[in-house]
């Protein structure tokens, strides 16, 4: 983790806009592994294994291979600010309302995250770099390796939030997280509601209608005790 990071200004009740502008490898390799008792599947995989995957021919902005070649999209996946002050301590591995370990592989360059300020400062920290991760990080790990970011942060004064949300270049995300699989679909779908009220001046029948035409939902993560569903809405059906 890199942080946390003080931001001038930021109080509870305001968020943070954080560009994701540009990652970097810096080195042109990484690791991916399974150990036991982790990943989606250990009663099947009680053992454990690892492998590298490098590309000597790249040595930081290139693709990472084994075998074909793989172009990896590069994720610093942990993105967090304080948690509540009546949280206490709580750790960096499961995600939640403040951020934490969301795993989102689209929260690649050129996309921004949106976070709730919970303290006065914000506290933002960044880590955990991925070179290439399927939605569901199924062995509990993605390709890990060294990244270097450049970030943009924008404190929004009185823009509250609930929960992470996030923008791509082609979508709006939204995202629900919970230990129960089908409760952070519905917390997806409510934020989703949630911002077409409040963002598209939409009223919450025709959100949810257009959720149910447009939204695809998916999992964001299995493997962090606190399971990940993101719904994804292009912005090419808005004028």
């Amino acid at each position: 983790m890199t942080g946390p990071i003080f931001v001038d200004g930021a109080e509870p009740g305001d968020s943070l806009e954080i560009h994701i502008q540009n990652i970097e490898f810096l080195h042109p390799w990484g690791v991916t592994a399974f150990l036991p008792g982790g990943g989606t599947l250990p009663d099947d995989f009680p053992v454990q294994r690892s492998q590298t995957r490098s590309d000597r021919r790249e040595s930081r902005h290139g693709a990472v291979r084994s075998g074909d070649h793989v172009a990896p999209g590069a994720i610093l996946r942990v993105d967090r600010v304080a948690p509540p002050v009546l949280q206490g301590r709580i750790s960096s591995t499961a995600p939640g309302p403040h951020g934490g370990n969301l795993d989102n592989k689209d929260l690649v360059a050129g996309s921004i995250l949106y976070l709730p300020v919970n303290v006065t400062g914000a506290l933002l920290s960044i880590g955990d770099g991925h070179g290439l991760q399927g939605d569901g990080e199924v062995t509990g790990t993605a390709l890990e390796t060294s990244l270097r970011g450049t970030f943009q942060i924008i404190l929004r004064k009185g823009k509250r939030l609930g929960w992470p949300r996030a923008e791509t270049p082609t979508h709006y995300i939204t995202m629900g997280l919970s230990e129960d699989l089908d409760q952070a679909s519905r917390l997806a779908v409510r934020e989703m509601v949630d911002f077409l009220v409040t963002e598209k001046a939409m009223s919450r029948d025709d959100a949810y209608l257009l959720c149910s035409l447009a939204a695809d939902l998916h999992v964001t993560q299995t493997v962090d005790m606190t399971k990940g569903v993101h719904a994804m809405l292009p912005k090419s059906i808005f004028r």
